[in-house]
């Protein structure tokens, strides 16, 4: 192997840890997001304006967690073709 290319695999190595934490992070941050909504959505007591709230934190917090998953499988895609991995995991 020459040294471009172990140079190369390291960094992408690197590059595939931080994102990980990264997209962990802002997956649990999402998730907690998602729980507060849902707590707000429950102690509103039928106030139109708290249960309009509470749902668009929900519907913030989910398309959040979409955003997360994708920005995974994207970042999985794009290390493993330059790894030349075809679809097996790093």
């Amino acid at each position: 192997m020459s040294v471009i290319k172990y140079i190369f695999a390291d960094a992408l190595i690197k590059a595939k840890k931080v994102t990980d934490v990264l997209l962990f992070l802002a997956g649990a941050v999402a998730v907690i997001v998602l729980i507060i909504g849902g707590i707000r959505y429950v102690i509103s007591s039928g106030d139109s304006g708290q249960v309009q709230s509470a749902k668009n934190t929900i519907l913030y917090a989910v398309v959040g967690l979409v955003v997360v998953i994708m920005a995974y499988a994207i970042v999985n895609f794009v290390i493993n073709q330059f790894q030349g991995n075809g679809g097996s995991a790093v």
